[in-house]
């Protein structure tokens, strides 16, 4: 059996019928490879090419806590990622020199919304072949700085929510109380972070509104992020920290919203 064939994930801890998420995805981060180069996305391709026939090329995206990689005259240094994406569009792989990311995302062919489950024996299939083009393309160690667990929710205005009056009825944390004379929001948008007990980690919750490109639709994008530092940089490690976010991101996404928008969502 293949990784992507065994069940290695306990039963959901959190589970919905409707779930607002429109994206996922699970990253390592670790130290830029220095030998890295743009060539050598290419060279990559050819090793996933059967699982995602398209590419693209885009600036790189600095991971939580990270900085801009150096742009110089050397084309080592430039700041890019290259997607490889599967023939659907919602399976793919971001890949740079400092960090490899496994998402899944919502399209308009397929909406439906792929479990943790699901998707957590692709990274670990797609996160080895990665490793063992870079150890024969004989690049360097890959030294992990941390591991990543974001889900992305799109709340469409109309469906989920009608106006930000409503946003005390969404989250916990939002209380609604009047300013002075002040008695209607226009726009609402916040960001809190949180230290994850037990692992070191950290849980950063983003809301924002914003008009979903897709459909032009209204939206609250409601992004959780958790970070872990795995105890070392073996697959085992990787994937215990990857595990421990996604707990993480899916109890703090019930945690953070209300029990009216629970029975909303259909929670099990």
């Amino acid at each position: 059996m293949t990784p992507a064939d065994q069940p290695t994930v306990a039963p959901r801890i959190v589970d919905f019928e409707r779930p607002p998420v429109a994206e996922t995805a699970l990253g390592a981060v670790f130290a830029p490879i220095s030998k890295w180069t743009p060539l050598h996305f290419g060279l990559f391709w050819e090793r996933v090419r059967e699982y995602y026939p398209r590419t693209e090329v885009k600036p790189a995206v600095m991971p939580a806590g990270q900085t801009m990689l150096r742009l110089s005259e050397d084309a080592v240094d430039l700041p890019i990622k290259a997607l490889f994406i599967d023939k659907n569009g919602n399976q793919l792989v971001q890949v740079q020199r400092n960090a490899f990311i496994r998402n899944w995302r919502q399209t308009e062919q397929t909406v439906e919304y792929e479990h943790y489950e699901n998707v957590r024996p692709l990274f670990e299939r797609d996160w080895q072949l990665f490793l063992d083009f870079v150890a024969e393309e004989q690049l360097g160690a890959v030294e992990m700085v941390q591991c990543e667990v974001t889900y992305i929710n799109h709340l469409v205005r109309g469906r989920d929510w009608e106006s930000f009056e409503d946003m005390s009825n969404i989250f916990r944390v939002w209380s609604g109380g009047n300013v002075g004379p002040l008695t209607t929001s226009q726009m609402v948008s916040f960001t809190t972070a949180y230290d994850l007990p037990k692992n070191g980690g950290r849980l950063q919750a983003v809301v924002q509104p914003g008009i979903r490109k897709a459909d032009r639709k209204e939206i609250l994008q409601f992004v959780l992020t958790a970070t872990i530092k795995p105890k070392g940089s073996d697959l085992s490690e990787i994937m215990h920290s990857l595990d421990a976010g996604h707990v993480a991101v899916v109890t703090s996404f019930r945690d953070f919203t209300t029990p009216t928008m629970h029975k909303h969502w259909g929670l099990k």
